[in-house]
């Protein structure tokens, strides 16, 4: 699913979803919601599908690719109580 906007495309990430959230992602040059990253050509947006209204997470291009990295390494993984290492 992509935000409303006209330069709104689908990230490489996908989507989860789960009953009470849908993660989402979209990739958008339009950076006026986030003006401390105004100088950046285009921004990586994360923010719950099922409370669009909700907070959003912006991500420049090289912090949406340390991330992409990190989830790949497993350094978002949950230990067998389902907390963060």
């Amino acid at each position: 699913m992509n935000a409303p906007g006209d330069d709104a495309a689908p990230a490489d990430a996908g989507a989860v979803d789960t009953e009470e959230s849908r993660v989402e992602v979209y990739v958008t040059t339009d950076t006026s919601a986030a003006p401390h990253k105004a100088d950046e050509a285009k921004l990586y947006v994360m923010y719950d599908a099922a409370h669009p209204d909700g907070d959003k997470l912006y991500f420049t291009e090289a912090e949406w690719e340390a991330f992409v990295l990190g989830v790949k390494d497993g350094e978002f993984d949950l230990d067998e109580s389902g907390n963060l290492p």
